[in-house]
């Protein structure tokens, strides 16, 4: 490996709109000695620092390997187009936060996936690093390029991409990847196809890409994977770790400037019991674990006190479902100082409770919003969809939130689940004028009703995976009608773009030749897809269209149960079967009345 050398960047700084968030040595960060590492990684978010320092599964990750191994852990997000452009001016490569050591002189770089529109920003910071994008084209003087998240567990789209793609959860997967890299000398020919044998063999929820082949007949459908060697798992099991062998971060970094969630995060749990059937977590987090109240606990009281954050988010897929909440929120407000306040995430309705409001408070909640998810705004979609709340339960839980002090009432819906009709997303906006209602009669004109309305991505390893997306028309026909119902001024409608809908789709339901349009993309300038002032939907339909691909047998049509996925390579413990039950049932339920029970 030759000699290290840091990365200068004052000379760029000027340049930039927002250069506090290249500098590093924010509070807590760690700086471990470069020369006696065992195994140096970098640990990517292809997002930018404002959105990457929010993100657990990071500071969660960087806090396990450098505190508790040998091993060294650097940060680094994508540079914004500012930044991005004045690197490229100046001949500077993208770099560790902490060493400032170039990232093509790591050992291993990882990149936390964990949603596909970060796609182009993982092409767009190996570029900047200098590495080759392709693993292909990569030589045993190249790092490791190592893939993990819920975004790449269908791993095949980006699979021309990564060395490695990690199944499942990461705390276990990355310390074995780190370990067995400690094995290989670096500067023996032929390492790296070694060192990926070795974990393809090894290490139980390691996907090495290039030791399968994707098989296609004639008219170009997928047919399943083939091995290189026979002795490699036909699939890759996901893998799952106790969350109570796994607690933190403890001490994480305090961000030099704004981030998108200024606020320090703590896991209730994993998991969901509800099985909602377009809800990909619920079905990729099972088992159910919830980690221990003392635990919890102990985590607070350490990132308040080494942080000196004023507000805690409890983070769970269901928080109110966790055992004693009301209890464990009164007590962070017992054993902390007095300004801290607490939040939980968006939560179902029919669970939350005058308890669980009182103890939110008691943080200086009052006059402050709730967040609730009904996702359907009428039964007959909310059986389809095996959420089984009522109007009743919605407007009861508004009418005690606002009647307790809380002032803006934030719901979240989906529009093109199976079986809608037009008419059930003319409900969503129907629902929220009637909460309106009971906002005004508490509060008058301060209260606030802010809807946001996503569109339904069908997504791997859930029932709704053999589903066809709504096209664009269809999609914007259903806005504009809510538009026109919901015209109180205090109601505040948000959408998501049909077009960048659309690209989701695309990359969480493609095989690997969806890989050429994510390049092509990028090549015609698209990164930070997420971001509606970046987001370029007619660059992506342009290669999709160079890729030879038909958008509309990937996102418009629906599948057959029986035909091979390119996400069959992975089992998550969920089979097939299952999922294909509980696909009928949505559909019995949208057609002709409730479900069975069985």
């Amino acid at each position: 490996m030759p000699i290290a050398t840091t990365v200068e960047l004052e000379p760029l700084l000027d340049r930039v709109k927002k250069p506090a968030q290249y500098l590093g040595g924010e509070h807590n960060a760690r700086s471990k000695p470069w020369e006696t590492a065992a195994t140096r990684m970098a640990l990517c978010f292809p997002d930018a620092y404002e959105i990457g320092m929010s993100n657990l599964a990071m500071n969660l990750l960087y806090e396990l390997v450098n505190d508790q191994t040998s091993h060294l852990c650097d940060r680094c997000f994508a540079p914004l187009p500012d930044m991005a452009d004045a690197m490229r001016d100046n001949g500077v490569q993208l770099w560790g936060w902490e060493s400032r050591r170039r990232l093509g002189e790591f050992d291993i770089v990882g990149f936390s996936m964990s949603y596909e529109s970060g796609n182009t920003n993982v092409l767009e910071m190996l570029d900047l690093a200098g590495i080759p994008l392709e693993s292909k084209n990569r030589t045993d003087s190249d790092p490791i390029i190592l893939g993990g998240g819920s975004a790449v567990t269908n791993p095949e789209p980006m699979a021309d991409f990564f060395d490695l793609i990690a199944i499942g959860e990461g705390e276990e997967l990355l310390l074995r990847i780190l370990d067995l890299h400690e094995e290989f000398d670096r500067s023996t020919t032929g390492w790296r196809d070694s060192f990926l044998d070795a974990c393809a063999h090894r290490i139980p929820g390691i996907y090495v890409p290039a030791r399968y082949r994707p098989k296609y007949n004639e008219d170009g459908a997928f047919l399943g994977h083939s091995r290189v060697d026979p002795q490699l798992p036909a699939q890759i099991e996901r893998q799952y770790v106790d969350i109570n062998s796994f607690v933190g971060p403890e001490r994480p970094v305090v961000p030099n400037t704004g981030v998108v969630h200024d606020r320090v995060a703590i896991e209730l749990d994993r998991g969901c019991a509800r099985a909602c059937r377009f809800c990909q977590a619920g079905y990729l987090y099972r088992p159910v674990r919830q980690r221990r109240a003392d635990l919890v606990e102990k985590t607070v009281e350490s990132c308040m006190t080494t942080t000196g954050q004023s507000e805690v988010s409890l983070l769970s897929l269901n928080a109110v479902d966790y055992e004693g909440l009301d209890q464990l929120i009164d007590n962070v407000y017992d054993t902390s100082e007095e300004y801290v306040r607490v939040s939980i995430p968006s939560t179902r309705v029919e669970t939350f409770n005058v308890d669980i409001a009182n103890a939110l408070q008691r943080g200086g909640k009052r006059g402050g919003s709730l967040t609730f998810a009904p996702e359907a705004a009428t039964p007959r979609m909310r059986e389809v969809i095996n959420k089984e709340i009522s109007d009743e339960d919605l407007l009861t839980t508004c009418d005690m939130a606002f009647g307790r002090g809380f002032r803006t009432i934030k719901l979240y819906f989906m529009i093109g689940q199976p079986t809608e009709t037009l008419e059930d997303s003319e409900a969503i906006a129907h629902l929220a004028n009637r909460v309106m209602e009971i906002g005004r009669r508490h509060h008058g004109n301060k209260a606030k009703v802010n809807v946001t309305v996503s569109t339904f991505i069908p997504k791997p390893f859930t029932p709704f995976q053999w589903h066809p997306q709504d096209r664009s028309e269809i999609i914007q026909a259903k806005q504009k009608a809510c538009l026109e119902i919901a015209r109180d001024r205090n109601i505040h409608l948000m959408w998501h773009d049909p077009e960048e809908s659309h690209i989701e789709a695309l990359l969480a339901l493609g095989d690997r030749r969806v890989g050429r349009a994510i390049k092509g993309a990028w090549e015609r300038g698209c990164r930070f897809d997420g971001w509606t002032e970046h987001f370029k939907p007619a660059s992506w339909f342009e290669a999709i269209d160079a890729a030879g691909l038909d958008l509309s047998w990937y996102i418009h049509r629906q599948r057959s149960v029986e035909e091979p996925l390119p996400w069959d390579i992975v089992d998550i413990f969920v089979t097939k079967r299952m999922l294909q039950r509980e696909y009928a049932r949505a559909i019995e339920a949208g057609t002709s009345g409730p479900a069975p029970s069985n």
